[in-house]
């Protein structure tokens, strides 16, 4: 059970403080569009996890305020978040009288997401979806984390040094090294997690659906080992030097999903994308269990749209026993849920 309180929040319509209390394992935000729902929700992320879904501090902040403060007390602690009010304008938390600039780990809750723009991840660019898999890995993998980082900086570097003719492979043996270290770590955990979602992500489907369609993810890397991986960096440099990037490694990848073995952004109708995602949205809930023993928190925002009564239900019933927390613009018929509405 979770009490938050927002102060000064980001939307325009949220001018004084709003206490909301979460008691019922699914609650319901309804309201109209701009009244502060997905708000609400960010605020809750930023408590459970230190950062926002959507933006920088600057970015979230109400326009025209100069400070924003979350409060959200569990069932074992209260998280204080502060941005805007300190001399540095940085973002701090107080967890048990403990001030620091990011939230300690121990104190992160796992949070499970979903956002309309998530159903971007099957029409979208392949950015969009190696951004997916990378949010993911260094939320629950700080190892992953860290080689990402490595990776961006020798890239960086790399295509930097590639704008010169003069470049050859022992210009960029150092860079090499770094990316084929790095990327293999990448790769790999990447194609794991992949393996990971196909396991039950077409059973999941079908449970929502109602159908027998087929569902398959695919990662268009390949496993190597680090001296392979180098091995192939040194053998583009001709190409890269031409286009002046680097044309290969894990930055390049895409997550394919296949509905019924076609591609799902030429088949798939706007129900069944929806579908997909919340299909794929429960295979993160059981590899965070799996994970961290703890069931996390599951932020719905918008998620009802184009879903029939009989897919809503499904939907909740493969969630049943965790803590719900949903936006939407009207109420939901079915027991046990609690309502809260938002007006202008």
């Amino acid at each position: 059970a979770y009490e938050i309180t927002v102060r000064d929040w980001s939307s325009d319509v949220c001018s004084s403080d709003e206490t909301v209390s979460f008691n019922s394992p699914i609650t319901v935000i309804y309201g109209d569009n701009g009244t502060g729902k997905t708000a609400i929700l960010e605020a809750i992320y930023i408590a459970l996890r230190g950062s926002s879904f959507r933006g920088t501090d600057k970015d979230i902040l109400k326009n025209g305020k100069p400070w924003y403060r979350i409060d959200i007390e569990t069932d074992s602690y209260e998280v204080t978040s502060v941005y805007g009010v300190n001399e540095y304008k940085r973002k701090y938390f107080l967890v048990e009288d403990k001030k620091s600039l990011r939230l300690p780990r121990q104190f992160r809750r796992p949070v499970v997401l979903f956002t309309p723009d998530d159903l971007r991840l099957v029409d979208g660019s392949p950015s969009r979806r190696r951004k997916y898999l990378d949010t993911f890995l260094s939320q629950y993998d700080p190892t992953y984390a860290r080689q990402l980082r490595r990776y961006e900086r020798a890239l960086a570097q790399r295509n930097k040094l590639l704008k010169y003719t003069e470049t050859t492979n022992e210009t960029l043996f150092s860079w090499n090294v770094i990316l084929s270290d790095a990327g293999t770590y990448i790769i790999n955990a990447r194609c794991d997690y992949i393996n990971k979602l196909n396991q039950s992500i077409q059973a999941y489907y079908r449970d929502i659906s109602g159908n027998n369609d087929h569902v398959r993810l695919e990662y268009t890397g390949y496993r190597a080992s680090s001296q392979q991986l180098l091995h192939v960096y040194e053998h583009s440099l001709a190409r890269d030097q031409c286009a002046q990037h680097t044309s290969v490694g894990p930055h390049r990848h895409d997550l394919e999903i296949h509905l019924n073995d076609r591609p799902a952004e030429e088949v798939a109708s706007r129900g069944e994308v929806r579908t997909l995602i919340l299909a794929l949205k429960y295979r993160e809930v059981d590899i965070v269990r799996a994970k961290d023993e703890v069931d996390p928190v599951i932020l719905l925002d918008d998620v009802f749209g184009e879903l029939d009564e009989v897919r809503q239900n499904n939907l909740l019933k493969e969630l049943d026993g965790l803590q719900i927390i949903i936006t939407s613009t009207h109420t939901i018929g079915r027991e046990g849920i609690a309502h809260i509405h938002l007006a202008d």
